[in-house]
């Protein structure tokens, strides 16, 4: 086999590899949904959720460093604020809607950077400022969401 062959056939490889590695994403984000579903229902009634995304990433919270665990789950805006549900560790976290400063798009946060907007919400948590960020479907529709429901729109 000639060099150029050979070129071509790691070329091909590399992209068949990118391509199972993209698919095999989509279908472990797919499974997460029943679980995270279930998880949502047993913590919020149904007439409190506004809009979620089951598929959200989060890439941390800013008072717990760059060495935290951050990972896939559902992000939840309910009336009452947002509800992260991380599918592994299994974690519930929430930020009150009192508590929401500001929101924001940046395409990274605590080191980790994507090519997307990620939304950035900054809160108060015990007195001090903090902030946490999503990658999500529609971030703009989301920040939208959370400014009309703090608006008393919702």
């Amino acid at each position: 086999m000639g060099a150029a062959a050979t070129v071509g056939l790691v070329i091909i490889l590399t992209l068949a590899g990118l391509l199972a590695a993209a698919l095999l994403g989509k279908v472990v984000l797919r499974s997460l949904e029943g679980p995270l579903s279930a998880r949502i229902a047993a913590a919020l009634p149904p007439d409190a959720i506004l809009r979620s995304d089951l598929t959200a990433n989060c890439f941390g919270v800013a008072s717990r460093g760059v060495w935290q665990v951050r990972g896939n789950g559902a992000l939840v805006l309910a009336r009452d604020g947002l509800h992260f549900f991380m599918f592994l560790p299994a974690d519930h976290r929430h930020v009150p809607l009192g508590a929401i400063q500001g929101l924001s798009f940046r395409k990274s946060f605590l080191g980790k950077a994507t090519i997307y907007d990620l939304l950035v919400v900054d809160f108060e948590a015990d007195g001090r400022a903090d902030s946490a960020a999503w990658l999500l479907r529609d971030p703009r529709g989301w920040r939208a969401a959370i400014e009309r429901l703090q608006a008393g729109d919702a």
